[in-house]
């Protein structure tokens, strides 16, 4: 197996079997539609008393916790400079050894990537790296065209979304301490990227939805990370809404 990672084989292992590519993609496409067949009732854990009703904040944090949801439907209003600073300052780092993110041993395996295909700036259409150290982005690719590529991102959506983001993670950072263990806390932190972003996003009045089926070869070529151990985590579409 290509790419095999120092200290995390089983890890490894889990990572390409759980692959989404040109032979599976249909095979994975059928699974999500027999389970939108089926009822949304989620099981939950039962107990037969319950000891102590609590009460509901009502803060500012409450409030956007509540309006954070997912949405598929994209206007054509570009994303400003400044909302593109907002939503990337989710990532940022706040000291020069931590970010506004908790990691397992401040290793922080999770780097961002964006495609930005609809926004008031000079880098438009390009594809660009986040620098969490100075809340800057660098140009990876001079271009991106969402009708082209949209395949590799694993969404049907209405509409284009202004910014696609990438979250990758480079696993040696974490794996090289903890080992296997080390692949639960890569996860796990992928997750507080996204929360992170998805606070961000109802702040700013914006939408976005998460991506898990992203195709992993196909979007590590785009990135130019082919020939690394990156691992393409999540995908997460953002944009202004249609109303």
């Amino acid at each position: 197996m290509a790419n095999n990672i120092k200290n995390g084989t089983l890890f490894s292992l889990f990572w390409e079997n759980s692959k989404i590519n040109k032979r599976n993609i249909l095979t994975f496409a059928k699974r999500l539609d027999e389970d939108a067949r089926t009822a949304k009732n989620v099981p939950q854990i039962f107990y037969p008393t319950e000891d102590l009703f609590l009460s509901r904040p009502r803060d500012d944090l409450s409030r956007l916790m509540c309006e954070r949801k997912s949405s598929r439907s994209f206007s054509d209003v570009a994303l400003s400079e400044k909302q593109l600073g907002s939503l990337f300052y989710a990532f940022a780092q706040r000291s020069k050894s931590t970010r506004l993110i908790p990691s397992a041993g401040g290793k922080y395996p999770i780097e961002v990537y964006a495609f930005l295909f609809n926004v008031r700036s000079k880098l438009n259409k390009k594809v660009v790296y986040y620098n969490a150290d100075n809340h800057s982005l660098s140009v990876v690719a001079e271009s991106c065209d969402w009708q082209k590529e949209q395949e590799f991102f694993g969404l049907n959506l209405d509409g284009v979304p202004a910014v696609f983001f990438v979250f990758v993670a480079i696993p040696e950072r974490t794996i090289d301490k903890y080992g296997e263990r080390g692949g639960r806390f890569i996860l796990i932190e992928v997750g507080h990227y996204a929360q992170n972003l998805a606070l961000r996003l109802s702040l700013e009045k914006l939408g976005g939805v998460i991506s898990g089926a992203l195709r992993d070869d196909e979007v590590k070529r785009l990135l130019g990370l082919q020939n690394t151990n990156a691992l393409i985590t999540l995908g997460f579409a953002c944009g202004n809404i249609k109303r």
